[in-house]
């Protein structure tokens, strides 16, 4: 029988997940990757430390050899598995996990059957695999929207209508946290050299 992964295995070890992988501490780790106060090396660690059960700061993260591999390891259990997400990427992101929870999980909620959230254990792959399955609903709605702006495509009617009627959806910033930092930093540059 497939049992999910509760193990990270990395270069012949094998790390312990966190809470076994739940759908709750992948989000944490998503949380501090996108925290734009921290450097991109500090969000790698945080993330590091939240996903990896025996690592508790920063001293035991640096015990572990190859922390590059250890990473790659992370985001493709985050990919559930997958090496190569090349033709599931794009530019933008149409997901802010953290303002679009209550989307997320209502639509989540309605695929399982059930109220994610007071489920004490819920496999990361398991939630993506009800997230994956979520077809008409609010929160399509406005990642259809979302990626129609992002693209520069013409909004259909309706659609415009929905964004008008909830321009809490809209509020983020789509590029990601690469590009918004490159922004800041040249905006910086042009200040410093504008003066």
């Amino acid at each position: 029988m497939y049992s999910l992964p509760t193990l990270l295995s990395v270069n012949n070890h094998e790390y312990p997940i966190r809470e076994k992988g739940d759908f709750r501490m992948v989000l944490d780790c998503f949380e501090v990757l996108e925290d734009e106060t921290l450097t991109k090396e500090e969000r790698v660690y945080a993330a590091l430390i939240i996903f990896l059960e025996d690592v508790n700061s920063l001293e035991d993260l640096f015990k572990l050899d190859d922390l590059p591999s250890l990473y790659k390891g992370m985001v493709r259990f985050f990919n559930c598995g997958q090496d190569d997400t090349s033709g599931m990427r794009s530019n933008f992101k149409l997901i802010d996990w953290e303002q679009d929870a209550p989307m997320v999980c209502s639509a989540v909620n309605n695929v399982a059957g059930t109220e994610i959230r007071a489920l004490e254990y819920l496999h990361w792959w398991t939630f993506m695999g009800y997230y994956m399955a979520i077809g008409r609903s609010a929160l399509s709605t406005v990642v259809g929207i979302r990626y129609k702006m992002a693209t520069h495509k013409k909004l259909e009617k309706y659609e415009k209508q929905f964004k008008s009627e909830n321009p809490q959806y809209f509020n983020f910033d789509v590029r990601s946290v690469e590009e918004r930092e490159l922004d800041r930093q040249i905006r910086e540059l042009w200040e410093a050299n504008s003066k």
